[in-house]
């Protein structure tokens, strides 16, 4: 099995044709030795940077991370004593603007936290199925040696019983 779990943030279609096309275009006014065609090249890196977070399972360490064309930065931490993992369902909002208008599109997904030091907390994974939530989250648990809290449905907080969970794939709460 496969001791890394990452996530990088999705880039929007449309971000990444206006980023490589802005890289495109810097490259080429450098080639022809036009200096000032370094602006597009940072628009482009800015457009086609993406976020989010690797773990290593058998180091048991985590990072957030930055990463523009593949290449992926951030600086790896231990855990500090890990006390459990939650499942969270949450929305995502979106906000695209144009000249004279403005929109923000809000879509379900579902966030997997791991909790330290009582309140701490580290975003680790986002996702927007269930089951790829599930499958993390038992991963992360074993892992780790933590706690699942399925915490999906507002103020309905339940433990997961991690057995059934690594057996089976499915959520079964305890008592």
């Amino acid at each position: 099995m496969n001791s890394f779990i990452k996530y990088d943030r999705k880039l929007p279609f449309w971000k990444l044709l206006l980023g490589l096309l802005a890289l495109l275009i810097g490259f080429y006014g450098l080639y022809h030795l036009e200096f000032f065609m370094l602006i597009p090249i940072l628009l482009g890196l800015m457009l086609l940077k993406t976020e989010g977070s690797e773990i290593n399972l058998d180091s048991k360490t985590y990072r957030k991370t930055v990463s523009i064309l593949g290449i992926t930065l951030g600086k790896w931490h231990k855990f500090n004593n890990p006390e459990y993992v939650s499942i969270f369902s949450t929305t995502e909002d979106v906000t695209l603007r144009a000249l004279t208008a403005e929109t923000t599109n809000s879509y379900p997904i579902i966030v997997l936290n791991i909790f330290y030091e009582r309140n701490k907390k580290i975003t680790v994974y986002k996702t927007e199925d269930i089951k790829d939530a599930i499958s993390v989250a038992s991963r992360l648990a074993d892992a780790l040696f933590i706690d699942v809290l399925d915490a999906t449905k507002k103020g309905d907080f339940k433990w997961v019983d991690k057995d059934i969970l690594r057996e089976k794939g499915e959520i079964k709460y305890t008592d």
